[in-house]
């Protein structure tokens, strides 16, 4: 974990237990450093799995084999949580780096947190009513800043960035006005009145600053926030653009931070023509590990991601749709090295075959095992046509397959 004078990165920065284990059995690391910390130069073999119809939920790390199981008996929801996000649950989940909690905000419910032990879903007491009358957690990061712990939302119900501390809500960023930037081509898209739609929120803390993607509009920008005079105001970097008009993005979605090679890198998941960029903090695009002269990463053909997770040497990306091998429904990908090495397919278990579409995803580690919150969205028109499919939430345990 990285720490200065007043900030510290999200506990979610470390190496895995799981994978120290094997790393200590004398398998090399790998050259990337995601979430806070650095690895040495060597590299950890990385073999995909995910193209053997047997294993369709696996991914593997040497000669380990990883299966996702199911714990039905984690994550216990009300019938009142269960019933808001079947319906309407266009969301993502965050770990507090200081509580181990995992947060989410349900639109028409309101702020949800798991317990550390990942036991139950239970609505956080004393919350703010905004929580609860319709936005969501589109993208969602916790972090700490000055030793505090602060939930961050990015709202696409309602086109804002919500910070709260447990409920208590600190700030609220709505659309830029113009002129708060760096760059006079996103200045002028706002003071044209250009629309704001924040899909995904991260704090990146050598920068001192959150980013936000913008997927959902016309200005498909990243765009920068930091903490001034008290208050968290737009401001400095921003950057992006649609590739029609000359820019990186084709649907910003999904924003997290990492380090390689001693410098912080903001990663977006830009979903349209699934591809994931690295850009430092200033908006200068960075070669991701595994990648060629073209610097991102391509994932494979109908790869639409939504959102984007770090842990340990992975990336973690929920797809919008199916993959050509995936069944005909949609798996979080799991990326090393810029290459597939293993997937999540939650429709495939018992009792989640309507788990359709992912949209968000959030490992964490207890006891020196590996799980994984996954995150479904609804789609109404396929519904409407006769093919269900429900929001959910539903927990996953990283074992070792037989």
């Amino acid at each position: 974990m990285r720490r200065n004078a007043s900030i510290s990165i999200s506990a979610r920065c470390f190496v895995p237990a799981f994978l120290a284990g094997l790393l200590c059995s004398g398998i090399a690391n790998t050259g990337v450093a995601h979430e806070g910390h650095e690895h040495s130069s060597e590299t950890l073999v990385a073999k995909s799995s995910a193209t053997d119809p047997n294993l369709p939920s696996t991914f593997q790390i040497g000669d380990v084999t990883y299966a996702w199981k199911h714990r039905a008996d984690l994550g216990q929801q009300s019938d009142a949580l269960a019933a808001a996000a079947k319906g309407g649950l266009h969301n993502n989940a965050d770990q507090d780096p200081v509580t181990k909690e995992v947060v989410t905000v349900v639109s028409r419910h309101g702020l949800v947190a798991l317990d550390a032990d990942l036991k139950s879903w239970s609505l956080v007491e004393n919350q703010d009513p905004k929580f609860a009358e319709g936005m969501n957690s589109h993208g969602t990061d916790c972090f700490l800043f000055d030793d505090e712990s602060y939930w961050a939302f990015a709202s696409t119900n309602t086109g804002e960035v919500v910070l709260s501390k447990r409920g208590e809500v600190v700030a609220v960023l709505t659309s830029p006005k113009g002129g708060e930037f760096e760059n006079e081509t996103i200045n002028k898209y706002y003071a044209d009145g250009g629309k704001f739609a924040p899909c995904d929120v991260v704090f990146a803390p050598e920068a001192e600053s959150l980013i936000v993607v913008t997927g959902y509009a016309p200005g498909d920008y990243a765009l920068t926030a930091k903490f001034v005079d008290g208050n968290w105001k737009w401001t400095g970097a921003a950057w992006g653009g649609k590739t029609s008009q000359g820019g990186p993005f084709a649907t910003a979605h999904g924003v997290e931070v990492t380090t390689i090679d001693g410098d912080e890198v903001i990663e977006v998941a830009s979903r349209a023509h699934g591809r994931v960029y690295g850009f430092d903090a200033k908006g200068e695009m960075q070669k991701l590990p595994g990648t060629t002269e073209e610097k991102f990463i391509q994932l494979p053909p109908r790869s639409n991601p939504c959102n984007l997770a770090l842990f340990g040497n992975e990336m973690y990306l929920p797809l919008l749709n199916p993959l050509a091998d995936s069944n005909g429904v949609a798996p979080v990908l799991i990326v090393a090295d810029g290459k597939p090495v293993g997937r999540l397919v939650p429709a495939d278990y018992d009792g989640l075959q309507y788990m359709h579409h992912m949209h968000g995803f959030c490992a964490v580690e207890r006891d020196g095992k590996l799980f994984g919150i996954a995150l479904s969205w609804r789609n109404g028109g396929e519904n409407q046509k006769g093919k269900r499919n429900d929001g959910q939430i539903a927990i996953f345990e990283a074992v070792a397959a037989e």
